[in-house]
């Protein structure tokens, strides 16, 4: 065997492979740093054992843990008691929150037959855990009532799916809606009837996303069989996350709390979910035109109609609206820098510990990851090897009802956080497959790609970086847009929202990444997602929860110890640019003029700035990164967004479907035909984009 491929594989099972050339300066680091950091790299990348994982995995998906519930207080403490044992500071705070519960979940068809749907999942052979009676699915924060009328499929329950509807004269007033999932958010989907005069919203799972049109469903694949359902929030959490009664400010002891009725994220409809094989007796009982185009068809052996009728269901919803206490579970690992500025600022490694039920994947994958990862750097502290800058590892707790832990706790700490925050790393699941996806800021583009090139794929098949450029992975959500500059790199996808970077990203300011070894996952949500299917399908041997742990706390590392964290906001101003060119082809394309040239010149200087790099002077180094971080803050509008304050970033923002809108003020005014608006949020984004490019620009 040659040398060069013994040193090869050797650093494969160590889980290293070939990064910068020996002796190079990693970027925002010195030599001497960077000589450092590798050598915490590779001890880093020794300590992950597959096999503890998978014993941390069990037993965190053993029970139920809904946020709120008896189970999800198992889950917290489970979760904290094994941080404590890594030697971390951990602290556990809690909020009072309306969060939701089911106690009667009912639908039935009436005609033109009779039968009782809204059933829950089969038992899996072989699959312990799906042996025990599940509570009903349900929508969290649906609409308490009882709804008797024809149904319409709606398709995915987007506005042009209403829109082909009108225009077949489908009438839609009144009646229930019968929507697929995915293309969109649940949430999206019931605000969008709500607007249409829709009675009641039912959402179901066509084979045709997640089940035997994609291959083998569960237990000979991991595709999802016709009885699972896949449960979930219905909230508007896009207009303003966190608990719906503290909007923009936290729960904490003695905070006021609005009436449910001044609510303007809570769902003013009836809702709940289906299993395929209650929505196929619906699909196949009614009438009207045929489906409007064939992606209306979904994976039922039959020809989709859109009714209204003959079709008629009975659903009757009892679910509560109750303030019951979460737990966040953060721990801590204070900077060892002597220079008490770094080493107060914060790397935040962010996941959750709630699940709609046993949470396999979502987020189990993640809390086994976060906690492993969590024990390696409590090893290395032990070593001698504290990182410059705090880390934070925070598992929160109601993330699957409207971000609420994350977002109360933020709100509570947005002071600190604005100043001393440098990114938030969140993995919501670390694997459902062998394949990575990546959800980014522009500027921390740079450093993920370059990580997963130091990060072996445990398949043999090179680096995580090489599998994820041969093949662009996908999280069956797709909450993230392709947009921006190609430049022949593995995507990193734009952030929209779904889970635990949003209040810090798009309300603080934070740059942010999210991330996933993706793969076939076909159980999102339902009581199937358990410790059994993750063995099986997502990820046997747990190989790739353990390159997580490597590439997580890789980031985490080079972003705690660098000289300068390196961000690129070159990348930001070129993305920027094509948002731009973007937004004046829509405005041309509905006849409005619009002005983006001070925004062009701003964004223009900063596509000039170079990537954030280390100087060997502490003070300078100092300067610079708090110039990075600022960067991002500049991009914030106080006021928000109009009609969503929240979300104040005004290059990103989400959509009602969580997919990522770019140049959200200007873009949502564009597409509401208000010229006035759009130019008057066209100048709030020139302003902003000069001010980051003035921060930049400072010695």
């Amino acid at each position: 065997m040659k040398r060069t491929a013994r040193t090869w594989i050797l650093r494969v099972v160590a889980g290293l492979v070939a990064g910068p050339v020996a002796g190079q300066a990693l970027p925002g680091f010195t030599a001497a740093a960077s000589a450092r950091q590798r050598e915490a790299e590779r001890r880093l990348f020794a300590l992950p054992e597959p096999a503890r994982i998978e014993a941390l995995h069990e037993e965190l998906t053993r029970v139920p843990h809904v946020a709120g519930t008896a189970g999800g207080a198992l889950v917290a403490g489970y979760v904290a008691a094994q941080l404590r044992a890594a030697g971390l500071e951990v602290e556990t705070p809690t909020y009072d929150v309306l969060l939701s519960a089911p106690r009667q979940v009912e639908v039935e068809l009436l005609a033109p037959r009779a039968i009782r749907l809204a059933r829950t999942e089969q038992a899996i052979a072989g699959d312990s855990s799906t042996q025990r009676p599940a509570e009903p699915a349900w929508h969290a924060y649906a609409k308490s009532g009882e709804v008797e009328a024809e149904v319409v499929y709606v398709g995915f329950g987007r506005a042009a799916d209403y829109d082909a509807l009108a225009a077949l004269g489908v009438d839609v007033r009144g009646k229930v809606a019968l929507a697929r999932s995915f293309k969109g958010y649940r949430g999206g989907k019931s605000q969008e009837a709500e607007r249409r005069g829709v009675a009641a919203l039912l959402t179901y799972s066509d084979p045709e996303e997640d089940g035997h049109v994609q291959g083998d469903v569960y237990p000979q694949g991991p595709w999802g069989d016709e009885t699972h359902v896949q449960r979930g929030a219905n909230v508007y959490d896009f207009v303003v996350p966190g608990d719906p009664l503290t909007p923009g400010w936290p729960s904490t002891p003695g905070a006021r709390r609005i009436a449910e009725a001044e609510s303007t994220i809570l769902p003013r409809i009836p809702s709940a979910p289906l299993a395929f094989r209650d929505a196929r007796e619906i699909l196949q009982a009614l009438g009207g035109p045929v489906r409007p185009t064939r992606e209306w068809q979904g994976g039922g052996a039959f020809t989709y109609h859109v009714g209204p009728g003959p079709a008629k269901v009975r659903v009757k919803v009892d679910v509560s609206r109750e303030v019951r206490p979460i737990r966040n579970v953060i721990a801590r690992l204070p900077g060892a820098d002597p220079d008490p500025e770094v080493a107060r600022q914060v790397v935040l490694l962010s996941n959750h510990h709630d699940a709609w039920v046993f949470g396999g994947v979502d987020p189990s994958s993640g809390t086994a990851a976060g906690l492993e990862l969590a024990r390696a750097l409590g090893e290395l502290a032990r070593a001698g090897m504290r990182p410059r800058r705090t880390i934070l590892i925070a598992f929160w707790d109601a993330e699957e009802f409207t971000l609420t832990g994350s977002t109360e706790w933020g709100e509570q700490h947005a002071a600190w956080l604005a100043r001393d925050a440098v990114a938030v790393l969140n993995v919501d699941a670390a694997a459902s497959g062998d394949r990575l996806s990546a959800y980014a800021v522009p500027a921390l583009r740079a450093l993920v790609r370059e990580a997963a090139r130091d990060v072996a794929d445990p398949k043999g098949r090179g680096s995580v970086y090489d599998v994820w450029r041969g093949g662009e992975g996908d999280n069956v959500r797709s909450y993230g847009t392709r947009v921006g500059v190609e430049d022949g790199e593995p995507v990193v996808r734009v952030l929209g929202s779904g889970s635990d970077y949003t209040v810090f990203f798009n309300h603080l300011g934070i740059a942010s990444l999210d991330m996933i070894f993706d793969g076939p996952y076909g159980v999102y949500h339902s009581s199937h997602d358990s410790h059994e299917w993750s063995r099986r399908f997502g990820d046997p041997g747990f190989a790739y929860n353990a390159a997580m742990v490597r590439l997580w706390g890789l980031l985490a590392l080079r972003l705690a110890n660098a000289d300068v964290p390196a961000f690129d906001y070159g990348a930001y101003g070129r993305d920027v640019l094509s948002y731009l060119d973007d937004v004046a082809a829509e405005a041309r394309a509905r006849g409005m003029a619009l002005d983006l040239g001070a925004a062009r010149v701003a964004a223009q200087r900063l596509a000039a700035a170079p990537r954030a790099a280390a100087s060997g002077d502490a003070a300078t180094d100092r300067a610079r990164t708090r110039n990075a971080l600022a960067a991002e803050r500049a991009l914030l509008e106080p006021a928000g967004i109009p009609g969503r304050p929240f979300f104040r970033h005004l290059v990103y923002a989400p959509r009602p479907s969580y997919e990522a809108m770019t140049l959200p003020g200007v873009r949502e005014a564009v597409e509401a035909g208000d010229a006035g608006r759009a130019a008057s949020q066209a100048a709030l984004l020139a302003g902003a984009l000069a001010r980051a490019a003035d921060v930049l620009d400072q010695p």
